[in-house]
């Protein structure tokens, strides 16, 4: 039986009025219909004006499935077959159905339904590319409604359509899927609220209640941000802005740099930072996240934080987090006063880092100046060393850093420079006996070492792995000089580094010139200078008093020229043997060696032999 057999014909009467199966009707253009929605999406929004579409078809479907209910003329699965004959008498889009399964309960209500099919020349479509060109996603909100409705209706169990592609975005036609709720697996979700007629009076209560939640949480928010502009203004660290949020708010924060050390906190113990604390935050702050520049959440299983990097020149320099306990809610306001604190934190880290810079450049041009010898005495160099809280009157080592970027180019040269220095003056951050400077490409750092505490060489080992794990592209070479009592000498101590740090190679990266003997200067170096202060070094008194040593020093000479034979050495020298014997552990204590160990008898022989060659000492 065909179509027009089982639904009556348009009746019109003598009063213009249409009839269809004993219902008026209306008949309009499809485009008003397309002008009446671009109407809707202008003046009350386009999430609106769907659920209006969506609602406006299901009535419509739902109105159809009852007439079809009333008529009692078919089974379940014949009625179910009407709603697309009936879509298209309305002459809303050609429909086509390919599968429909339905599951009954026991006592043969319908449990679930699954549909699918095409629409084919949807009035919808058409009209939404007249007004608006081609979509990005699906638009025939009537005919999902319609649908919905009508199956619905007749199953007696809400059935949700899907539009899952559309003429409008360029498809051949609109494929649509019918299913009951529980079998879009929670996927329709954000469908189901456009069912519901929400009254805009409503809505805009819900909205003025948000704003004024907006408007109290802005005003928490600023209050704090003036709090804490006044902590920064009134010269406050990091901890007085901690504090001052944990009193505000009375949640647990905490600051951190950005290698995760802990600069300040409020709220909680320094308990929290267990072992199991800090292999987790390796985790969340992993930099090959992409959220690693983003405010984010994250939780070990007993807290939750919230975190957001203290970003400065588009560099992270730390991380500010509010710590919650359990299963504590995070709020809209944290988030927003998360954020001013991290750009406080800012502003103090930048102000920091900005005076920390200007120290230490004063530092390294000071640094220079002693090496060159620029300032005229040493008075003056003691009282410029009081401006910058360096005690010059300490002992010192002075250690060259060289490096080869192998990674660089000459045009990143000295970005990497500029990046190391900074790390080694972070490094040395705490320690006010330190200066850094650089020259000739190099780094160079004056030492001061307080007793019982790490060595020069410890210091530099340290040193030198902290930077090559810092920066693994790069070879790093540390030579470091004697320790030197006088800070005029620092130019001499310079150059007894400079010498070593040649002597330095990949199996053996760092140096300490008391550690080099005479043989190695003199086939690395050229400078006979370096040389006479090895000697002074290894002879001590013996040679910086040569003219009160004399008889000590041709004794020495002919006592290690005679192997250490005592009678040789009595008869060249016509001592007698006590004498001689006498002589030589005065030379002994003095030198602080003994004269019987054939390595240190070698190396003093040269020694003397050098400076008797540059007619520092006369030997004979």
């Amino acid at each position: 039986m065909s179509l027009h057999q089982k639904v009556p014909q348009k009746m019109i009467d003598n009063e213009g009025k249409i009839y269809l199966d004993n219902e008026r009707v209306i008949l309009t253009s499809s485009a008003v219909f397309g002008i009446l929605r671009k109407d809707l999406m202008d003046n009350i929004s386009e999430e609106r004006m769907k659920g209006f579409l969506i609602r406006y078809g299901w009535n419509l479907g739902k109105k159809d499935a009852e007439k079809m209910q009333r008529k009692n003329l078919y089974s379940m699965e014949e009625i179910l077959k009407k709603g697309p004959e009936l879509h298209m008498m309305r002459g809303f889009t050609k429909a086509k159905r390919v599968d429909l399964q339905l599951d009954y309960d026991e006592v043969g209500q319908i449990e679930r339904v699954h549909v699918e099919g095409f629409w084919s020349g949807s009035y919808e479509a058409e009209e939404f590319i007249t007004q608006f060109g081609q979509s990005d996603a699906a638009v025939c909100y009537t005919l999902v409604g319609y649908a919905s409705g009508y199956y619905s209706e007749i199953c007696n169990k809400t059935v949700i359509f899907k539009e899952m592609s559309c003429e409008a975005a360029g498809f051949d036609n609109c494929y649509y899927v019918g299913k009951t709720i529980p079998e879009w697996n929670g996927t329709i979700e954000d469908e189901l609220k456009y069912y519901y007629d929400e009254p805009i009076v409503r809505e805009l209560e819900t909205t003025y209640e948000k704003l004024l939640e907006e408007r109290n949480n802005l005003e928490k928010t600023f209050a704090i941000h003036d709090r804490l502009t006044a902590e920064l203004m009134d010269g406050n660290d990091l901890q007085s802005i901690t504090d001052a949020i944990y009193d505000e708010i009375g949640l647990p924060i905490m600051i951190e740099n950005a290698d995760l050390s802990l600069l300040a906190y409020s709220g909680f113990s320094r308990d929290l930072f267990a072992m199991d604390y800090v292999d987790f935050k390796s985790k969340i702050h992993d930099r090959q996240d992409e959220k690693y520049y983003q405010m984010r959440k994250s939780s070990d299983g007993k807290n939750q934080y919230l975190i957001v990097p203290i970003m400065i020149q588009r560099k992270c320099f730390g991380f500010c987090s509010f710590v919650y306990e359990g299963n504590k809610s995070i709020t809209k306001m944290d988030f927003m006063i998360l954020e001013r604190v991290a750009s406080i934190c800012s502003f103090y880290i930048l102000n920091e880092k900005t005076t920390f810079e200007a120290i230490e450049r004063i530092k390294g041009y000071f640094l220079n100046q002693i090496i060159d010898g620029s300032l005229l005495s040493e008075k003056e160099i003691f009282i410029q060393g009081q401006y910058i809280q360096v005690d010059l009157n300490k002992p010192y080592y002075i250690a060259v850093l060289k490096y080869d970027n192998k990674r660089a180019g000459s045009e990143n040269e000295l970005l990497f420079q500029d990046q190391l220095i900074e790390t080694v003056q972070h490094y040395f951050k705490n320690r006010s006996n330190v200066l850094i400077g650089q020259r000739s490409g190099m780094l160079v750092l004056l030492i001061q070492i307080d007793q019982n505490k790490k060595s020069v060489r410890e210091v530099c080992q340290i040193l030198l792995h902290y930077i090559e794990k810092k920066y693994p592209a790069s070879i790093f070479r540390i030579g470091v000089s004697t320790l030197t009592e006088k800070i005029q000498q620092a130019n001499e101590s310079y150059e007894e580094a400079i010498t070593v740090l040649k002597m330095t190679d990949a199996s053996d990266k760092m140096k300490v010139f008391k550690d080099i003997s005479v043989a190695g200067l003199l086939l690395y170096s050229k400078d006979k200078q370096v040389v006479i202060q090895k000697a002074k070094h290894v002879l001590g008194e013996i040679y910086t008093k040569k003219e009160e040593n004399v008889e000590l020093i041709k004794t020495l000479y002919v006592f290690l020229t005679n192997g250490g034979n005592l009678e040789k050495s009595k008869e060249a020298l016509n001592l007698s043997m006590s004498g001689l014997r006498y002589r030589i552990r005065r030379l002994e204590e003095m030198l602080g060696k003994d004269l019987r160990q054939p390595a240190v008898t070698y190396e003093i022989m040269l020694i003397l032999q050098v400076l008797d060659a540059e007619r520092e000492i006369e030997l004979v």
